[in-house]
């Protein structure tokens, strides 16, 4: 699906963006794409903003923390003129990519040099926990730098509340804030996991009446197989018909022997290994994606750009 596309702002580092980072909150270049690229998507999740197919609320969360100054959650004790005084800078669009935006931006997003330090307590575990309640009260309103500096300490998006038996999707999904909802996905948050009661996020979504966030919050669960079949065919599942994969393709499949070993291989993997397997294929169909952002998504599909 092609999101519509807001108008493009400047890049963390220099400008002229193409590509977003989605965890990051942030839109980058093309220079300094290839670098967050090497980084992993551990560390900085990359999409094109206009050769790539986007999910509209995805798109619309990655703005509004762009618009919102997300890039200064990453870059706050630059801020401060002590650390002007002291010789440390950000890189500058007119520097050279190796190694002084490269360095930067490893510094920025891998070592978070510049995020805000919390002061040093005897136990991590409490400051942890102490961040994860606040995100999960944060997350019921609609300020998602909030969260994202939060998220950027440490809070956790899958945190279980002790007392309230919930965790921050649940409240995102029942006060019906679909951007919130897509910044805790993308920090790791389960679509599927039980409250207290063994109700899911989609569960409070559909209860309070939240149609498009139930469904998108359905897409997220199945993100996995919807983007594997997504590159294979350039089509996705209909979960609102209650399909779970392309039916088309379901009667095509290779039934020769090869194809039937092959199965019976992957069905005696463990399901560490499975799920090992299958993070592997998903990133090099991510890294196959990005390298088609770069020529325009069409040339994937065979369509023009």
């Amino acid at each position: 699906q092609r999101a519509a596309l807001p108008p493009v702002g400047r890049c963390g580092v220099c400008v002229d963006p193409g590509w977003a980072s989605i965890n990051r909150g942030v839109l980058i270049c093309d220079e300094c794409c290839s670098v967050h690229r090497s980084l992993g998507r551990h560390i900085s999740i990359v999409k094109h903003l206009r050769h790539s197919p986007w999910p509209a609320t995805l798109l619309q969360m990655v703005h509004t923390l762009a618009s919102n100054g997300a890039n200064s959650i990453w870059e706050h004790s630059l801020l401060d003129p002590a650390q002007v005084q002291s010789g440390r800078r950000k890189a500058n669009p007119q520097d050279k990519v190796h190694p002084t935006k490269s360095e930067f931006i490893r510094a920025k997003y891998q070592m978070l040099a510049f995020v805000h330090k919390l002061p040093c307590r005897d136990d991590d575990g409490v400051t942890a926990k102490d961040l994860s309640k606040q995100l999960h009260s944060s997350v019921r309103t609609g300020n998602l730098e909030t969260c994202l500096r939060l998220l950027s300490l440490g809070a956790q998006a899958n945190f279980f509340h002790p007392e309230k038996g919930t965790t921050p999707l649940h409240v995102a999904a029942k006060a019906g804030q679909i951007l919130q909802a897509e910044l805790l996905v993308v920090y790791g948050a389960d679509p599927g996991a039980p409250d207290v009661n063994g109700r899911t996020p989609i569960d409070y979504a559909r209860q309070a009446a939240q149609h498009e966030l139930a469904e998108r919050l359905v897409e997220c669960q199945y993100e996995l197989t919807d983007r594997l079949a997504f590159y294979l065919c350039g089509r996705k599942p209909d979960h609102k018909n209650g399909h779970y994969i392309i039916p088309q393709m379901a009667d095509s499949l290779d039934l020769s022997e090869l194809a039937k070993a092959a199965k019976k291989k992957l069905q005696a993997l463990s399901n560490r290994l499975f799920e090992e397997l299958a993070m592997d294929v998903y990133d090099e169909v991510d890294r196959r994606e990005n390298d088609a952002g770069e020529r325009g998504w069409g040339w994937l599909l065979g369509v023009p750009p």
